[in-house]
């Protein structure tokens, strides 16, 4: 069903990416790593889902939600533990089988447990093992990090995915990112000095639907749940909710539970997905007033250029500041996904972003 809120896990469900599936699959053939981006409620996690499930190949995900952005070894060890103990029971008993001699390995049952002490498991050695037992399979195993740019304080997380992308022919990595600067620039692709520099990947682009796009999927959700709908509703949704899956889907999800499709339940997602994207806006100005400053402005005036941000940063807070200072500020926010740039001109990225902020101005 097109119209539930939760993450995809079926191909039916998962509308309009046949060309991205397509291209996950050739990817795993050749390539140790694919990176799957686009903007937040893109629905990145439901493609992950539905094309390592359809991959007809071993896999499981790392959930790295509520992980610091420096994490320990240990918290590392323990998402993959937890993601193992999630592997489709299909191929299990016959990896676990193949780690039960590693050092740091427990197997109990159907659960299996990575110590991270001292004589815990090694990583390295590890995917060693499992990338044997693909082999034996005639197999790829993929291994997903999803939102990957959360832990990227520390760098040993780069190295370890060069060593399995240099030594391990039958282990896919497979990276998402919402925030693509902040991903890209953890992951190194473009930084000489970087462990995953000069490496292979493909990159996967989860983009917002087209107006056509956005029409036909409302339209064939509400065929399914058996919700008449109108044209003018159609459209007033789809000129509200910008493309965007995840408000769109929101909207379906609402009026099902309302059993009706209304301008008023339009204009109801709409003060919510504002006031939601304003929320994750809120995080950066913890760090800085001076993000509130910039994207109240870029909200107020629709677009400007580097220099009138400057200035409005400056008036706002009644002492100048280094050119720097704005061009780190600016970079920043184009790396988490907050606005864009085009033909020297910032614009914010989300239009529902900008309601909630009309309705609610960032703190200054």
């Amino acid at each position: 069903m097109y119209f539930d809120p939760r993450p995809k896990t079926k191909k039916e469900d998962l509308y309009n990416r046949t060309k991205e599936l397509e291209a996950f699959t050739k990817a795993i053939a050749y390539s140790p790593l694919i990176v799957v981006t686009g903007l937040r409620r893109t629905g990145k996690t439901s493609f992950l889902n539905v094309a390592m499930a359809q991959s007809q190949q071993p896999y499981t995900m790392l959930d790295l939600r509520g992980l610091p952005y420096n994490p320990s070894y240990a918290d590392i060890i323990r998402r993959i533990e937890a993601a193992f103990n999630r592997l489709d029971r299909q191929w299990f008993s016959g990896l676990t089988d193949a780690l039960k001699h590693l050092r740091g390995v427990s197997i109990m049952g159907n659960e299996v447990t990575f110590g991270w002490g001292k004589t815990g498991v090694d990583l390295p050695e590890l995917f060693s093992k499992i990338d044997g037992w693909a082999a034996k399979e005639n197999k790829h195993f993929l291994l997903a990090f999803d939102e990957i740019q959360i832990v990227r304080g520390d760098k040993w997380i780069p190295r370890l995915f060069a060593h399995i992308a240099d030594s391990y022919r039958n282990i896919t990595l497979v990276l998402t990112g919402s925030e693509c600067g902040l991903m890209f620039d953890f992951l190194g692709f473009d930084n000489p000095n970087a462990p995953l520099y000069g490496r292979d990947y493909v990159q996967i682009q989860m983009e917002n639907f087209s107006r056509q796009q956005s029409k036909d999927f409302l339209t064939s959700g509400f065929a399914q749940i058996g919700l008449p709908i109108t044209t003018e509703i159609v459209d007033y949704a789809v000129d509200n909710l910008d493309g965007i899956v995840g408000w769109l889907t929101l909207f379906g999800s609402r009026c099902l539970s309302k059993q009706s499709a209304t301008a008023e339940i339009v204009d109801a997602v709409v003060l919510e997905a504002g006031r939601l994207a304003r929320e994750e806006a809120v995080k950066l100005t913890v760090n800085s007033k001076r993000y509130g400053i910039a994207l109240n402005y870029l909200t107020q005036t629709g677009e400007a250029s580097w220099g009138q941000i400057k200035t409005a940063i400056q008036v706002k807070m009644g002492h100048s500041i280094t050119n720097a200072a704005v061009s780190i500020l600016l970079n920043a926010l184009v790396k988490t996904g907050f606005i864009v740039k085009n033909n020297d001109k910032y614009t914010i990225a989300d239009p529902l972003l900008i309601r909630g902020i009309k309705e609610q101005p960032l703190p200054e």
